[in-house]
């Protein structure tokens, strides 16, 4: 059962969330709170999996605390909850270290579903966000080649170095050479970072959104 806290200014919004998800067996809401303060004051003491987090809030909004979260309790999941369907938030908030983001008029299916995901590990963003950040612009400053745009492609659909080694007929080694500099250029950590990194600045325009929505 994964265990999440609510973190939500609005009480009727907070008192909704527990009400919607009270009955799924899979998850355990262990508490809410209206702030990032309240937040990261019960992070020290209840094991917790994942965090929905509101972004504008009192005393400390959800930028700072997902920043905190991502810094001192690298296991905790942030799934961004919000009305602000913004690719400038959505972008502060995957680099401030969230795994997802989600808009306040999603259904309960899609929310249990992106709760599950980041919870994985995965990166989940609501289709329609993540539309609106695929057709954004590229970062002008990064340079890929079109053999590392191929890569990033098929990283982004789940492959493994591998796997696409056989898909593009190169050797494994070659591959791992390719996703190093992708990681090295883009200034990204690791694969998921990299991701990340792509949906924000709209690199992967050719990739089919359906199918790339089930990937992160």
């Amino acid at each position: 059962m994964l265990r999440i806290i609510i973190t939500e200014d609005h009480d009727i919004l907070r008192e909704g969330l527990r009400s919607l998800l009270k009955h799924e067996e899979s998850i355990q809401v262990v508490a809410d709170a209206p702030n990032g303060r309240v937040l990261l004051d019960y992070l020290e003491t209840t094991p917790v999996d994942v965090v929905l987090m509101d972004i504008n809030m009192p005393v400390m909004n959800g930028i700072e605390a997902t920043k905190i979260i991502a810094a001192e309790y690298k296991h905790v999941k942030v799934l961004i909850l919000s009305m602000l369907d913004n690719v400038n938030y959505l972008n502060q908030l995957l680099r401030a270290g969230a795994y997802g983001y989600v808009l306040k008029n999603t259904g309960k299916d899609e929310l249990i579903h992106a709760i599950h995901e980041v919870a994985a590990g995965n990166v989940y963003i609501s289709a329609e966000l993540k539309k609106k950040a695929i057709e954004t612009k590229p970062a002008d400053d990064v340079k890929l080649t079109k053999r590392e745009l191929q890569v990033l492609e098929l990283l982004a659909e789940g492959l493994t170095n591998k796997e696409i080694a056989e898909k593009i007929f190169l050797s494994k080694r070659t591959v791992e050479t390719h996703r190093k500099n992708l990681i090295d250029k883009t200034h990204c950590k690791n694969t998921s970072a990299l991701i990340k990194y792509a949906i924000v600045n709209g690199i992967l325009k050719n990739v089919n959104i359906e199918k790339f929505a089930d990937n992160v």
